[in-house]
């Protein structure tokens, strides 16, 4: 039986002077490649002893790299073979109350949802890009249907089941090369990431979100009323 024929890939240069670790470097690319599919389910990934060449850092840094991605099931090891992106595997609880539709939208949300991308601009400038995960049922609706609406706009106008709650969190990161050319922005910036999921009134999730800013030009901001600890209304997750 013939090895897995390993692909030729965009490699990056590591950046030592960077407040990112070289290791977590390392692991945003192979993470990026996979989930870009440059890097497909049971493809294997470069050795070790390449992976340290081509990058120019120890083993150690390597590894550690690559042990968080195995931690998160986004790669497997297999002794003597090497390490392979893994499949695709979504777990659910069965003793949650979600059902399975809501499973597999909130924890991957790529084949069985619609995506919907928007750039914002203020004053002609981008300032946010987000990236949508809408149900299926959105397929119904075409651009000029939704245009100049808010995604929840759009649930409780033309899908007919209103956004009753949420989920969110905000964290800090560089910018991909993706992401830095839609906000025009230099090359791993620091820019800042919403993520929410969306919940109609049955507790159904109805969408998840995840929004890109250029700190520059935008800012998150919250108000309380009376003693309220901060902590109840925003968790703010730093990266």
């Amino acid at each position: 039986m013939r090895s897995p024929q390993i692909r030729p890939l965009p490699w990056i240069k590591p950046e030592r002077n960077s407040p990112v670790s070289l290791q977590t470097q390392i692991g945003r690319w192979l993470e990026q490649l996979i989930v870009s599919g440059q890097l497909g389910p049971g493809e294997r990934l470069p050795s070790e002893a390449a992976l340290v060449e081509r990058l120019g850092v120890s083993r150690v840094t390597v590894r550690l790299a690559i042990d968080d991605l195995v931690a998160r099931d986004l790669i497997t090891r297999s002794h003597g073979k090497g390490s392979f992106v893994s499949s695709p595997m979504v777990r659910h609880d069965i003793l949650s109350e979600q059902g399975f539709f809501d499973i597999v939208l909130a924890k991957a949300p790529k084949p069985e949802a619609i995506r919907l991308d928007r750039l914002f601009l203020s004053a002609g400038r981008p300032v946010a890009f987000g990236e949508n995960w809408l149900t299926p049922d959105a397929a119904t609706l075409s651009a000029t249907d939704i245009q100049g609406m808010s995604t929840a706009a759009v649930h409780r106008l033309m899908l007919r089941h209103p956004i009753a709650s949420s989920t969110n969190a905000i964290s800090a990161e560089i910018a991909g090369a993706t992401v830095a050319r839609r906000l025009d922005i230099g090359a791993r910036s620091a820019v800042l990431v919403l993520t929410r999921t969306r919940f109609d009134a049955q507790g159904r999730v109805r969408e998840h979100n995840r929004f890109t800013v250029d700190p520059s030009a935008y800012e998150f901001t919250f108000s309380t009323k009376g003693d309220v600890a901060a902590a109840a209304v925003l968790q703010a997750v730093a990266a």
